[in-house]
């Protein structure tokens, strides 16, 4: 009996074993079961294009192209930037983007998975640098008018400073460039607009000096400046109008100033300088002031006196410039020389040659010996 039990056992897991298989439908299968395994396709190229700050940029020409630089297929972003290809075409290399405004851009296709999250590719454009040729046409500038040769003169004699005379001339005054009415300052070579014409007694071909009056640090009276007299420059008329008129500045001391008004033009020789003689400290002038905004004295600057023609002072004649001692020594301490190179009738203009000390103006300032060649010496 024990081992009949063994044997049904065995026949039953025989059975079983090689009973069919039975699917849900009620149907065996023809054969072993196989399980097919696939990997996931490229995604074809896709993605956004914007710009440097971020922001999409539809109307993007995107184009796949292969190795050789030949186009394969082409799309163009649309509102939101996006673009996308139905399939990635065989030989595909690199896409290209293409829009008016920014640099072209390339970038090598990679390929993409279609996995959760994948946004493809994320293009950045930048501005393209802008160049614009502009070509104007035009009629050139008339050429300058062309100016009458101005007499022979000494510069030094029309640049210095003076005291300045009870009367302002009336000529007319400086308005403005004639071409520029914003520019304030001209030198040689500008032309200017002169308030004052023919009813002013202007007319083609006339040279006037360009003066300006200023305060002086020279008091008299009741504490009133001496006012002084400074010359910026020579123009010559070159038209007139019954109230106004063109001059072309023939040179320029400094900045000639709107404002400034014509006075008469005297032209003097070149000056020469006489021969050193013995200074006259008893006939001594007093040194007035120095020029538009000069405080002191030095090598090259131009100094006002107070003697003139009435005193015998003649251009050429050379100065000693000295100071009086304080403490009662007789003695005069030399400071420089001077040459007179413009004369009035009680005040001369005199050019510092050299100095060995800063000369000082007014009631308590230096002083200038006239030297009369071959003369004595008189204290």
């Amino acid at each position: 009996m024990r081992s009949t039990g063994i044997h049904f056992t065995s026949l039953l897991t025989a059975a079983l074993l090689s009973a069919p298989v039975v699917c849900e439908a009620g149907q065996a299968p023809a054969g072993p079961v196989a399980v097919e395994s696939r990997q996931p396709e490229p995604a074809p190229p896709h993605g956004f294009v914007v710009d440097e700050s971020a922001a999409v940029l539809p109307g993007v020409t995107v184009t796949v192209v292969a190795a050789d630089g030949r186009p394969l297929a082409g799309t163009v972003t649309d509102e939101s930037g996006r673009f996308v290809f139905e399939r990635l075409p065989d030989a595909a290399h690199a896409l290209t983007f293409t829009l008016n405004g920014f640099e072209p851009a390339t970038t090598t296709i990679r390929n993409r998975t279609t996995a959760n999250g994948d946004e493809g590719i994320v293009q950045r454009l930048q501005l393209a640098a802008r160049t614009e040729q502009v070509t104007v046409h035009g009629d050139p500038p008339p050429p300058p008018p062309s100016l009458e040769p101005v007499p022979v003169h000494d510069q030094a004699s029309v640049c210095g400073p003076a005291m300045a005379e009870p009367e302002v001339p009336a000529f007319g005054t400086v308005v403005s460039r004639r071409h520029d009415d914003a520019k304030v300052l001209f030198s040689a070579g500008d032309q200017l607009l002169i308030d004052g014409g023919e009813q002013t007694g202007l007319r083609v071909g006339q040279n006037f000096v360009v003066r300006r009056r200023y305060p002086t640090p020279l008091r008299y009276g009741r504490n009133q400046a001496v006012t002084g007299e400074h010359t910026a420059g020579l123009l010559q008329i070159v038209e007139v109008q019954p109230a106004l008129a063109t001059a072309v500045v023939v040179y320029a001391c400094n900045e000639i100033m709107r404002g400034d008004y014509l006075a008469p033009f005297e032209p003097e020789p070149p000056v020469v300088a006489e021969p050193p003689g013995a200074p006259e400290f008893d006939a001594a002038a007093r040194i007035l002031f120095g020029d538009l905004g000069e405080p002191l004295g030095v090598t090259g600057r131009m100094l006002v006196v107070d003697l003139g023609k009435r005193h015998g002072v003649r251009r050429g004649q050379r100065l000693t410039f000295f100071r009086r001692s304080r403490f009662g020594d007789a003695r005069p301490y030399i400071v420089g020389e001077g040459v007179v190179v413009a004369v009035r009738r009680d005040t001369s203009t005199v050019r510092v040659e050299h100095a060995t000390d800063v000369i000082f103006f007014g009631a308590a300032g230096d002083w200038a010996a006239p030297q009369q060649p071959g003369a004595s010496t008189r204290r």
